[in-house]
């Protein structure tokens, strides 16, 4: 951490703080998890390579009308998507009620007058009440310091299929406790999704990103396709889409 501490709190989810350097201000969880990232003059901007890494399924020329993210931590996605498409309609569901305060009150999670809602609560109960269809879910969840088993569980990416869309994706931010349970999770996963799966790993972290589509991408143009969303959305997918063809083999997912 670098810069100053501008807000501290202790929840029953731990110690909460948000520091900033500069223009750049980021959320901690227990002073060694860095959760949010933003940049307060421009929020069309996502400084965090984690964060940019789970939007990479934009890459093949997406254009999500709905998005639900599972864990809203700092609200740096749901902003960066309210500056980027304000026509995107989002929900964010955070089961932290200290969390979600700290999104709205010091990272700028977009208020009254845009088309992105604030939940408070667990997001399992959520998907599973909801009669809504999003073309996009995200879920960033973590339990001290690795992913919850239940989020790449058959129960959940079932909630989660059903409320896709026809051509929808679901993106998973795994951080595993160790090889094995990243490989069930990645059998689960590609059970589910018949195997329309691509992994992304993310360089000098321990995240490894699993997209998992209702249906493949079209890869026809796919290099003039990545060009136009880099240009459309301000995202590394160049680098993205060398990174998934060096670790996507031909013959495992949908290469």
């Amino acid at each position: 951490m670098s810069g100053s501490c501008v807000h501290r709190r202790q929840s029953d989810d731990g110690l909460i703080q948000v520091w900033q350097d500069g223009d750049r201000r980021s959320l901690w969880f227990d002073d060694v998890i860095l959760q949010s990232e933003i940049e307060l003059n421009d929020p069309a901007v996502l400084p965090n390579p984690a964060n940019r890494a789970m939007l990479a399924h934009l890459m093949f020329g997406q254009q999500p009308q709905r998005v639900l993210l599972g864990g809203c931590g700092g609200g740096a996605i749901a902003r960066w998507f309210h500056a980027r498409s304000p026509q995107t309609h989002g929900d964010a569901v955070e089961l932290s009620p200290a969390v979600a305060e700290v999104a709205q009150q010091w990272f700028d999670f977009p208020g009254a007058g845009s088309h992105w809602q604030l939940h408070v609560g667990d997001v399992r109960e959520f998907i599973t009440r909801q009669s809504k269809r999003y073309d996009f879910i995200l879920v960033d969840l973590e339990e001290q310091q690795f992913s919850p088993a239940w989020i790449s569980s058959p129960p959940f990416l079932e909630h989660c299929h059903r409320a896709l869309t026809d051509s929808g994706v679901l993106t998973l931010n795994l951080i595993p406790d160790g090889p094995n349970q990243y490989a069930a999770a990645l059998a689960n996963i590609r059970s589910r999704f018949d195997k329309h799966t691509l992994c992304l790993p993310v360089a000098g972290h321990d995240n490894q990103l699993v997209m998992a589509f209702k249906q493949p991408p079209e890869l026809n143009n796919i290099e003039q396709t990545i060009r136009q969303a880099a240009n459309r959305w301000g995202l590394p997918f160049g680098s993205f889409w060398k990174t998934i063809q060096r670790t996507n083999p031909a013959g495992s997912g949908i290469l």
